[in-house]
């Protein structure tokens, strides 16, 4: 028997994008959550190329940073997505975390400022895109959680590097998804998929991690394929960093 890690990387890269051409392509949505990152990103380009006419929505604090909008005006132009960009101000928030603590099991809060302003963003997104017309959205939800995308994973060894994407990948918090019942619309996040999560455990962790130790090297690839290296090599930025969330701590 060959062991796996004699396998070429891009033997890997070739399994899971066949998986998640499939996967994305018997799911068809007509919505995406942007965010201009890895995980979503790579979902928008596999539909694009599949020929799904997609709108994409993306939601960012008025007053903060947001980091991940130059990346979403890019992946709105170079894959023809509509994008609509969803400002929200304090009072907003203030009055939208009130419905996102009733849609969420408050037993799943850990920290609540941290885990509230980034829940506030999919709420958002959800309802608006809900607002527009969209029964179906894609998300890149498990991304990090099964392609090693925290950095405190790429220093993992192995053996615990692959417990902890596995229990992540199945039993990880993905409030978005719970919010979209709550809501009416049907999430859909392909990461988590049945089929695209066993081949993904497949996939050894230097095909992950990658010479640099970046993390997700394997979808960083699959989008260089696409000639999105512009978005495949970016630097990871947390999620309330990329809303500009992370200036604010309200709770309700």
């Amino acid at each position: 028997m060959i062991s796996r890690i004699n396998i070429d990387c891009s033997v890997f890269e070739y399994r899971l994008l066949d998986i998640l051409n499939r996967y994305v392509e018997r799911n068809r949505c007509e919505c995406i959550a942007l965010s201009g990152g890895i995980d979503t990103t790579l979902i928008a380009a596999i539909a694009t190329f599949n020929g799904i006419e997609l709108n994409g929505f993306y939601a960012y604090y008025v007053s903060g940073i947001p980091r991940d909008m130059p990346y979403v005006i890019y992946v709105s132009k170079k894959l023809n997505i509509p994008a609509e960009f969803i400002s929200m101000d304090l009072e907003y928030i203030k009055s939208a975390l009130n419905d996102v603590y009733r849609c969420i099991s408050k037993n799943v809060y850990h920290e609540l400022c941290v885990e509230l302003r980034n829940d506030v963003v999919f709420y958002t997104v959800l309802k608006v895109a809900k607002e527009h017309g969209c029964s179906c959205i894609y998300t890149g939800s498990g991304g990090d959680e099964v392609f090693a995308g925290y950095g405190f994973m790429l220093w993992l060894p192995e053996e615990e590097l692959e417990g902890y994407r596995e229990k992540w990948g199945v039993g990880g918090r993905y409030p978005e998804i719970e919010m979209g019942k709550c809501l009416g619309v049907n999430v859909v996040a392909p990461y988590l998929s049945k089929e695209v999560l066993e081949e993904a455990m497949k996939i050894p962790a230097r095909c992950l991690r990658g010479s640099g130790f970046e993390g997700k090297r394997i979808l960083r690839n699959i989008l260089s394929r696409f000639g999105m290296e512009f978005i495949g090599e970016r630097v990871k930025t947390p999620a309330e960093a990329g809303a500009g969330t992370d200036s604010i701590c309200i709770t309700p």
